[in-house]
């Protein structure tokens, strides 16, 4: 299967915000606070941040808005999502948002930047394996030296589950497509450091969620 044919990741449920194609999701308006306070620490002075598989644009807009000093751009491989994150950036006219891109980050090869910050929401337990390593190759490509990647979802730790619905939401998953599920946080460690990425926080999250911040060597 090729980049082109595979298929998106499938990501929270989104329904339409009005009329002008933005989507909403829940999980977006629950966790863009948490996510903006995590990574605050993190963020450089000035620079630009690349945002992986930005879904409906919820979390584009805000961190945007929160980080003044930095160009945001959003990306995707979805055209409705494309289409969503521009609407939201239309609708709420926040100057240092940029217009979406298609990227697709699972692809190998995959090339962008140089970024000082890339970061990846809930992105994780919905791809194989092999897709999430060329994710994190890829990030490592992108960054500038010094420069930051900020990855926020649900993981395994220490070889297990860390809550019985965690469990749950990686069989639902894993039924759907066998090669999807939950990762350990251990792997995207030993990936990223292969990468050239230094570990540099493990953020405790609501909801038995992560982030994970790596450096560039």
């Amino acid at each position: 299967m090729t980049a082109n044919d595979r298929p998106p990741p499938v990501h929270s449920q989104a329904d339409p915000e009005g009329d002008d194609g933005r989507l909403s999701a829940p999980a977006a308006a629950r966790n863009t606070g948490p996510i903006i306070e995590a990574l605050r620490p993190h963020v450089p002075s000035a620079g630009c941040v690349l945002e992986i598989a930005a879904g409906t644009g919820q979390h584009a807009v805000a961190c945007a808005r929160a980080f003044p000093a930095l160009d945001w751009q959003p990306s995707d491989i979805v055209p409705e999502r494309l289409a969503s994150i521009d609407a939201w950036r239309a609708a709420e006219g926040v100057a240092n948002m940029r217009v979406a891109i298609h990227l697709d980050a699972a692809a190998p090869d995959w090339a962008y930047g140089p970024v000082e910050l890339v970061m990846a929401v809930n992105l994780m337990h919905l791809i194989p394996e092999a897709a999430a390593r060329n994710v994190i190759r890829g990030i490592a490509r992108a960054l500038g030296p010094g420069g930051r990647f900020f990855l926020y979802g649900p993981f395994r730790t220490g070889g297990g589950f860390r809550s019985e619905g965690d469990a749950r939401f990686d069989a639902s998953l894993r039924r759907d497509d066998p090669a999807m599920g939950y990762k350990d946080a251990e792997w995207i460690a030993a990936e990223a450091a292969a990468a050239g990425l230094d570990p540099v926080a493990t953020i405790e999250m609501p909801a038995n969620n992560l982030s994970l911040v790596f450096a560039k060597q």
